[in-house]
């Protein structure tokens, strides 16, 4: 049986039916990509919250403990609460709301102005890096 002459439609319709056979793979490449950065973004946003999350939990926590250390008229309790409000600062872990009554304490009870003023720069430490980390 002799070939018959295709028509101009069928031509076209060849034509169109290899171009989306090459378009189709390219399309759907395309949309998996922005699936999967649209994925990735919002997968490190949540990571970010968590992150934050965690270091106020941790924070509040060391808020609670230092809190009765602080308020102790024990003058080796409060020295040990600022030793630990220093350390937890370098961590950047420290509950910057004691800020104030650190520097209270150091003004109101001379011989913890030295460990007061080294929680206060550690504080500023902190505020800096988190700063720097925003």
């Amino acid at each position: 049986m002799p070939d018959l002459p295709q028509s101009n439609l069928d031509n076209r319709l060849d034509r169109l039916s290899k171009i989306a056979g090459l378009l189709l793979p390219l399309v759907v490449a395309l949309v998996a990509g922005l699936y999967t950065y649209e994925k990735d973004k919002s997968e490190a946003r949540t990571l970010q919250r968590e992150e934050r999350r965690d270091r106020q939990q941790v924070q509040y926590g060391n808020l609670t403990a230092l809190i009765p250390l602080l308020t102790s008229q024990d003058p080796s309790s409060r020295a040990l609460a600022m030793e630990i409000f220093t350390s937890e600062a370098k961590k950047h872990e420290a509950p910057l709301d004691l800020v104030p009554a650190i520097k209270r304490l150091g003004t109101e009870h001379p011989e913890s102005q030295s460990q007061a003023m080294a929680a206060v720069a550690a504080a500023d430490g902190q505020i800096n890096a988190q700063k720097a980390g925003n």
